[in-house]
């Protein structure tokens, strides 16, 4: 129904008289550049697709929230107390004369010495003592006073005039150390070991060839005058056998000679010397000199003394 009424007022319209077109009247050239641009700019801003909306990040696991940054943490470096070192406390270095098992014949008296290091942090003065706590003393004396003083960190030779026993067998005799108060002590972290000498006793396997004995001199013996004065040492060394005795000469002072050596054709005695230059104007000095024997008996002998009082 609706269809035929539009068809009919078409059909009417056909005949109605035409009114005279409208002539829009013509706008300036920059009138229509400027509306033409801003419909452009009008369709284009509609057909721009816009950005999503901004959503917070999904936080998880492998995206974790950002954290602050903060200054690293001071740590302490805590403070390790150092342990005190021991007053008087020794280290056995080397067994200077007699090593361990060294034989003797019965009743032979010889020189035990040991090297020690005071690895305590008090001096050891001439008040410390080398003494005998145990064993065989060897007809050795109960102490024997050190001969000079010893800074921590140094070493001295104590030595010690010993006897073989009468009676063939294996003897063993402790010692250890005492400080000017009467407190003993010895070596080792705690200070509480001993060192000691070991020998064997017995003609059966004594070398063929050996020291016997040193007889020692000094000359002159004492002296008083003008200073330096020149002091010859003589050992008369007795040997058992044909063969090569090596020793060298040891002063009171520390000093040493170099290694010498001295050679016997038979059982005999010969004669070996030494001299030193000692003492300065006003001075007076005891002191002595003595012979170790390398090979073949590692041992010393007795010393040869002397006194010296020198003139202003």
């Amino acid at each position: 129904m609706g269809i035929l009424i539009i068809g009919s007022v078409l059909l009417a319209s056909c005949n109605l008289p035409r009114a005279t077109p409208t002539i829009a009247p013509t706008l300036p050239a920059q009138t229509v550049v400027a509306l033409t641009v801003e419909y452009l700019l009008t369709q284009s801003a509609a057909l721009t697709p816009k950005p999503p909306a901004t959503q917070p990040p999904t936080l998880s696991p492998t995206n974790p929230a950002p954290s602050a940054t903060l200054p690293p943490l001071e740590t302490a470096t805590p403070t390790v107390a150092s342990t005190p070192i021991m007053c008087d406390r020794g280290t056995f270095i080397d067994d200077v004369t007699v090593p361990d098992g060294t034989q003797f014949s019965p009743g032979t008296t010889f020189i035990k010495t040991w090297r020690l290091k005071n690895n305590g942090s008090c001096t050891w003065t001439s008040g410390y003592k080398l003494v005998f706590i145990n064993g065989n003393s060897m007809e050795g004396p109960a102490s024997v006073a050190f001969p000079a003083s010893v800074a921590p960190q140094q070493t001295i030779d104590l030595s010690v005039t010993l006897k073989a026993p009468a009676s063939d067998g294996t003897y063993e005799g402790f010692w250890m150390l005492e400080n000017a108060s009467g407190v003993r002590f010895g070596l080792g972290a705690n200070a509480d070991k001993q060192f000691w000498v070991k020998i064997k006793v017995g003609n059966a396997t004594q070398p063929a060839f050996a020291v016997t004995s040193i007889g020692m001199s000094a000359t002159p013996a004492s002296h008083s005058g003008t200073c330096p004065v020149t002091i010859t040492f003589t050992g008369a060394v007795t040997a058992s056998a044909p063969g090569t005795v090596t020793y060298y000469w040891e002063q009171n002072d520390g000093a040493r000679t170099g290694l010498k050596s001295i050679e016997f054709t038979s059982a005999g005695t010969l004669n070996v010397s030494h001299t030193w230059s000692v003492g300065s104007p006003g001075s007076s000095l005891n002191g002595w000199a003595r012979i170790y024997v390398d090979a073949p008996n590692h041992q010393y002998f007795d010393k040869a003394n002397f006194s010296i009082t020198c003139s202003p």
